[in-house]
């Protein structure tokens, strides 16, 4: 878990091009030698940071839960809100460092793409508990990714503004809303 989680903060504050195996075993307080015993190559210890970092996010989700939300358009809110304030987030930054290496670096990008269907399947599992009302709706799925891909397309802005995205956040997230409430209406759920 250390070295995972000194990737992790490698990626986010120092960006891929300085998060090496060595740099990591510094921040972990391991030797190379006992870092390359665990991962046998830099492209397999950050598939695994990939991973790491979605089981990040959906404890944060979980743990941010509402106890006794009124109505499933508040949970929505709730549930969006917080997960734009991830995405603001150290953890996004590592995640975009490494989807951006691996458009150059074959080995990585193979490590990504089995650690990419489990995040969205991850999603699904989460998302599920948080509205079980939904938990088998078909499209439940499919609105998950756009939520997902749409939420991270806007933090990507941030890279280069954050006043810009943050200034688009409030229609994005209208947008959104709107969409799960004609999901929920198409589904017969009460709001």
């Amino acid at each position: 878990m250390a070295l995972l989680d000194a990737t992790i903060d490698c990626l986010a504050e120092e960006g891929y091009a300085k998060t090496t195996t060595r740099r990591i075993a510094e921040r972990a307080g391991v030797t190379p030698g006992a870092l390359q015993h665990h991962f046998a190559t830099r492209s397999e210890l950050l598939g695994h940071a990939r991973r790491h970092l979605g089981g990040m996010y959906a404890q944060a989700m979980l743990e941010h839960a509402p106890a006794d939300t009124p109505s499933i358009e508040a949970r929505a809110e709730s549930h969006l809100d917080h997960m734009w304030e991830l995405l603001k987030g150290p953890l996004f930054a590592a995640m975009v460092e490494l989807w951006v290496a691996a458009r150059t670096d074959a080995a990585l990008r193979k490590e990504l793409i089995a650690a990419e269907h489990e995040g969205a399947r991850l999603t699904v599992f989460t998302s599920r508990i948080l509205n079980p009302e939904f938990a088998e709706r078909p499209g439940f799925g499919e609105l998950l990714a756009t939520v997902r891909a749409t939420m991270r397309g806007l933090a990507m802005a941030r890279f280069v503004s954050d006043a810009d995205a943050d200034a688009a956040w409030p229609a994005t997230r209208a947008h959104l809303l709107g969409l799960l409430a004609q999901f929920t209406a198409d589904a017969g759920v009460s709001r």
